[in-house]
């Protein structure tokens, strides 16, 4: 009887003790293999967006997202970036009402990738458009959301293409992305 009772107690254990894979390593893949050095050379200059892609190639110029009930069109528009060697980039011709942040730029070699850093934040409500009663209360209950920059994961970079990697939704075992590709100027 205690055999039985050892064993009913260990297969539990066993069960949550099994890992799952996370998804690092598929991201991983989607990244480039060069090396920083030549990723940070090559990036400076004006990138041109050309198209949007599945990781097939594919391209995408829109699709139907459905919220709730309504139902919109989202179509793949880009600004065109420059990165210079000082560590600042800038976005020309933004495609966006609310513009485009400009800041600073750095190549984090420890998790490969472009980290973006907003020369001011961006919230998500126009906090020089609302009354000050109203963006206290949105500060005192959590609902003013700052954000200070973003990053980019680059799938492939040479001295004319630039194709950046954009996560779809997914979860932590899985991997699915599209790609934004830009030209150099």
């Amino acid at each position: 009887m205690k055999k039985n009772i050892l064993i009913l107690l260990f297969i539990p254990i066993l069960a949550f003790s099994q890992e799952k894979k996370s998804n690092d390593d598929l991201i991983d893949n989607a990244k480039t293999k060069k090396q920083a050095e030549l990723i940070e050379k090559e990036i400076i200059g004006i990138w041109l967006y050309k198209k949007w892609t599945d990781k097939t190639g594919k391209e995408i110029t829109s699709r139907e997202v459905q919220i709730d009930t309504i139902i919109a069109v989202e179509t793949f528009v880009r600004a065109n970036i420059e990165f210079k060697k000082d560590g600042t980039y800038k976005f020309l011709n933004c495609p966006f009402d609310n513009g485009c942040p400009n800041g600073k730029w750095k190549y984090n070699r420890i998790d490969k990738r472009i980290d973006f850093i907003f020369d001011k934040p961006i919230y998500n409500v126009p906090i020089d458009k609302i009354e000050p009663e109203l963006l206290k209360q949105l500060k005192e209950e959590g609902a003013l959301i700052e954000t200070k920059g973003f990053e980019w994961e680059i799938a492939e970079i040479n001295l004319n293409e630039l194709i950046i990697i954009e996560h779809l939704p997914h979860n932590e075992f899985e991997f699915d992305y599209e790609l934004s590709h830009y030209l150099k100027k």
